[in-house]
């Protein structure tokens, strides 16, 4: 519980610099097993944006989009299972997506992303997602 407490601190702080000046984390998003979601990242100047899944006392980074010198995007897939997972959007906007095809339980957590913000590390305010009640956060 004092992990969960300290990245939602975390996340609290870094969150409210980069967004707006509502404090902590968005209402829980509830979704069935078996559903299609997508969570939007919004960080500005960044060429790189980590998406990370907070659940079961773990801290897991799932992909990472980085725009390479000459303007394209590459994904870095950090999770053993990522067959249900992608990503949309551009880099180099600061909105990428983070698409999870057909959830499972143990796909409910705390989602986030990160990325460098004009030299600064910056954190957008993760997205709880809670699937069919069950919540892994402890």
């Amino acid at each position: 519980m004092a992990g969960f407490i300290w990245i939602l601190t975390l996340l609290c702080v870094a969150g409210c610099h980069q967004a707006s000046a509502s404090p902590v984390l968005r209402s829980p998003w509830m979704v069935q097993v078996g559903q299609n979601v997508t969570l939007t990242c919004n960080l500005t100047s960044s060429r790189e944006i980590t998406w990370y899944l907070f659940g079961s006392d773990q801290l897991l980074p799932l992909l990472t989009v980085q725009q390479t010198k000459f303007g394209q995007e590459t994904v870095n897939f950090h999770s053993a299972n990522s067959s249900r997972i992608s990503t949309g959007g551009n880099v180099e906007t600061g909105l990428v997506s983070l698409e999870i095809l057909e959830v499972e339980e143990k796909d409910a957590g705390l989602y986030f992303c990160s990325g460098r913000c004009g030299g600064d590390v910056c954190v957008n305010r993760g997205t709880l997602l809670d699937v069919n009640g069950k919540m892994v956060i402890h």
